[in-house]
């Protein structure tokens, strides 16, 4: 028999189970009847009709005081046991509601992931320690296709053109700078033409379309074909790379305060320069969790603070 739902007889109430529970604590039909703030006759009327529901004798009645029977004492331990995972069940809600606790799984590109998502990571995980955060690391293009398939709950990464599944908050628009071993161009230019790199080499990330296809068009909206290229896995080898003599590189600018730059230099390039649109990309039809939002609570303003806190050119 399902206890709190109507059937053949009444149901037991929640304001049964809660003077029953009082009594077998106090074991005092008065004290109890007290702390519910009714008569003893109307609590003892309360007990009766839960006895006669549940077809149980659930004290053992005296003028002096009242014991709880064998079966009386079995259902107290039980409920005691049910009502304080309720409470431990209504915590773990509110606090879940409230962004306290809960899953993340965001993705991001290493570019970001190692100065302005650990940064906000190191304060988000300070203040909400119950939350569990996942971040995968990825090409743009697969960030984008694991939003869709539902994996990541949103990305950190560059606008590009989508599914239509998802919506894109752009959060700043940065930079993409030429990077040099020092000696490899003339020095001291506060703009490099984008003619004084068509017979070098240039390094690229592979599956980094976002940033390879903003180079790409500017170098031909500047009349001038790509260099030849040498492909890698992340800009931190395409920077080693570059420190060996192996040619030159884009980086975004946001990124350059993580970056080792002894015996490097970098510069901007002449209009048309580069830039990709960092934002938020999530699905159109889910809504971020309260641990999402208060994530993003941490990462908005650290972006911000980067781009105010770029460096200035070394030439």
């Amino acid at each position: 028999m399902d206890l709190f739902s109507p059937g053949p007889r009444s149901a037991v109430t929640l304001r049964q189970v809660h003077g029953f529970l009082l009594a077998g604590k106090l074991l005092s039909f008065s004290d109890a009847a007290t702390s519910m703030h009714i008569s003893q006759s109307a609590f003892s009327q309360l007990i009766r009709e839960m006895e006669r529901v549940l077809d149980l004798r659930l004290f053992e009645r005296t003028t002096r005081h009242v014991e709880l029977t064998e079966a009386g004492q079995l259902l107290y331990q039980k409920m005691q046991l049910g009502f304080a995972q309720i409470d431990d069940a209504c915590a773990e809600a509110r606090a879940l509601a409230r962004g306290e606790r809960g899953h993340v799984t965001m993705g991001t590109l290493s570019s970001l992931a190692v100065g302005v998502v650990t940064r906000a990571l190191s304060r988000f995980v300070a203040q909400q320690p119950h939350v569990r955060i996942a971040v995968r690391e990825d090409y743009n293009g697969a960030l984008l296709d694991r939003v869709v398939s539902g994996e990541l709950d949103f990305a950190l990464c560059a606008y590009a053109n989508t599914a239509s599944e998802l919506e894109f908050e752009q959060l700043c628009a940065d930079e993409l700078v030429l990077l040099y071993r020092q000696g490899s161009f003339a020095m001291n230019v506060r703009a490099m033409d984008w003619s004084s790199l068509r017979d070098a080499q240039l390094i690229v990330y592979a599956g980094n379309t976002s940033s390879h296809e903003q180079v790409l068009i500017s170098f031909l909206a500047s009349d001038i074909a790509p260099p030849s290229s040498l492909e890698v896995n992340t800009m931190f080898t395409a920077v080693s790379m570059v420190r060996a003599g192996l040619g030159f590189t884009f980086v975004p600018r946001l990124s350059l305060g993580d970056i080792d730059l002894s015996g490097l230099a970098w510069c901007h390039m002449e209009a048309p320069a580069p830039t990709r649109r960092i934002g938020i990309f999530k699905r159109r039809d889910r809504r971020f969790s309260p641990a999402a939002v208060r994530l993003l609570e941490q990462l908005r303003p650290e972006l911000a603070t980067a781009m105010a806190s770029r460096p200035l050119a070394l030439v």
